[in-house]
């Protein structure tokens, strides 16, 4: 390959990176249980492993990047090029026992680029989100003497993640992996509190906002064993440590009368004003491990267990009342015939999984427990080494009890993966 088209395909790359951070930046959801903690977890992103329940901690694929477990790298073909990108659609219906709301979004997911460095160091990286804050709450209530008091809560952003992973293989059935992630984005938390009834009491308003800029790493290994008739064995084992990430934090506590007429604040007083705060957040440990059994380029069935110590977690050294988290994930795929010339559909990859997340949240007695089922198809398109995925999952997340909420989704996902020959010597031009 010339220099020019090098610098041509690493020039594309970086204008990738610069519009894709641009775009996380925008990113929306709605759900009221993402204003606690730091918001509502992305768990499993990439099309590939989201449509088998999120499994990926013993898969090894050399045409699709890991994130989950940065051994799993070492799988990718040496001279190849990946590249994937992927977009979000999100359609969910919030209920109580009395009322319902619908709500959706789409976004763009992820985008990722992996090679191999030499024979047995192979690399990957990206950019891809890692928690996502957006909710609007109201609550009125009716105090004597003073009539109805309105409690106003409102959230958004969330925490980005640049991705880079390395594996490195030990050997043919044994590879260890360290990958880095660079946190980033801003979370802005507002509380209100007014007196409709009244023209003479004041409002007060809470505005917070949190900005996250730092690095945390986790670490992988995987080790497969090849058994009769072709077919495999895989283990994968993932670790983070404790890790406390940088932070800054402006806050300001404010009164003020409201004209609803207008639609305009006087201010009267500011109680608190803290500008540009520093500080951190305690991000806690976490493991994972998976086991798989595949018959190579036909199936693979996969299970996958991971827990972390939320228990731990501080915000600014003030403890929150998490609880461990901790999901179970089972899945896998299969192709009929990745070889077949007389049928397009033998040769396409179908998945499936599902997925049980007891989630860091325990509001009024009740566990906030989340449940998926997903499925998916891989599409390779003829005389390409570019794959077209789709990926649904539908599920729920919360309760009804207890005057909670209960969210009914459904996800859809799309990606490309495209693989390819990169660094090479052309022998005729």
């Amino acid at each position: 390959m010339t220099i020019n088209k090098i610098k041509y395909r690493l020039g594309t790359i970086l204008f990738i990176v610069f519009l894709s951070i641009n775009s996380f930046s925008q990113l929306h959801i709605h759900s009221p249980y993402s204003q606690f903690g730091i918001g509502q977890l992305s768990l499993s992103n990439q099309v590939y492993y989201h449509s088998m329940g999120g499994i990926g901690y013993a898969i090894s694929h050399p045409s699709y990047i890991n994130t989950a477990n940065p051994a799993s790298n070492a799988a990718l073909l040496p001279s190849s090029f990946i590249f994937e990108v992927g977009i979000e659609s999100n359609s969910t219906i919030l209920k109580t026992k009395s009322l319902s709301e619908s709500t959706n979004y789409s976004s763009l997911n992820y985008f990722l680029f992996g090679f191999s460095i030499s024979q047995r160091w192979k690399t990957s990286f990206g950019v891809l989100p890692f928690s996502k804050v957006g909710y609007s709450v109201s609550n009125t209530v009716s105090i004597e003497n003073l009539g109805k008091t309105k409690h106003f809560y409102e959230g958004y952003g969330g925490i980005n993640q640049c991705y880079w992973g390395n594996a490195y293989k030990i050997s043919d059935n044994f590879s260890i992996g360290i990958s880095a992630h660079y946190l980033f984005g801003t979370i802005t938390k507002l509380r209100n509190t007014s007196f409709p009834d009244s023209l003479f009491v004041l409002t007060s308003q809470i505005d917070e906002t949190k900005t996250i800029s730092d690095f945390y790493f986790d670490y992988g290994i995987q080790y497969s064993v090849k058994l009769n008739n072709n077919y495999k064995l895989n283990f994968g084992l993932t670790v983070s440590n404790s890790t406390k990430i940088n932070a800054k934090s402006n806050y300001l506590s404010k009164t003020f009368l409201y004209n609803s007429d207008q639609n305009i604040e006087y201010l009267t007083d500011t109680l608190d004003y803290s500008p540009t705060k520093k500080g951190t957040f305690l991000l806690p440990a976490k493991i994972g491990f998976g086991v798989a059994l595949e018959k190579p380029r036909k199936w693979l069935v996969e299970a996958d267990f991971d827990w972390q110590n939320w228990k731990k977690f501080k915000s600014f050294n003030v403890s929150d009342s998490l609880k461990n988290s901790y999901k179970i994930a089972i899945g896998g795929n299969f192709t009929p015939n990745y070889t077949s010339i007389s049928s397009y559909w033998k040769r396409v990859n179908y998945r499936f999984g599902f997925r049980f997340l007891r989630s860091y949240l325990e509001l009024r007695e009740n566990n906030i427990n989340e449940i998926g089922f997903s499925f998916g198809i891989g599409l390779p398109l003829r005389k390409s080494n570019t794959t077209l995925n789709f990926g649904f999952e539908v599920g729920n997340r919360g309760t009804i009890n207890d005057e909670l909420i209960q969210e009914n989704f459904v996800n859809f996902k799309f990606g490309i993966s495209l693989h390819n020959i990169w660094f090479f010597k052309t022998k005729y031009h």
